[in-house]
């Protein structure tokens, strides 16, 4: 699948990015190297690549239906930051 694009006229850009598992990696890794191997939510340092997952900053929706998983919207976290967070911090 790679990158799609998704084109949605109530989005400030007027479209959404939905990326595949293996394209969500690599932003991952390239967001871990930007935040300097630190979470973006507790500001700790990463450990254990295991425990790193893409946090969407904007959720849009639960399931996926409205996603944006554009760079500007993705950051590295640790998994037990993104349950905290859960679906309604911002």
């Amino acid at each position: 699948m790679g990158v799609r694009r998704i084109e949605d006229p109530h989005h400030p850009r007027g479209y959404r990015e939905l990326r595949s598992n293996g394209e969500m990696r690599k932003l991952l890794d390239r967001k871990i190297a930007t935040q300097r191997g630190k979470c973006a939510l507790c500001n700790e340092p990463f450990t254990n690549y295991g425990d790193i997952v893409p946090d969407h900053i904007h959720p849009r929706g639960m399931g996926g239906a409205w996603r944006d998983d554009h760079p500007e919207n993705i950051q590295a976290v640790h998994w037990w930051c993104n349950g905290e967070k859960g679906s309604n911090r911002v």
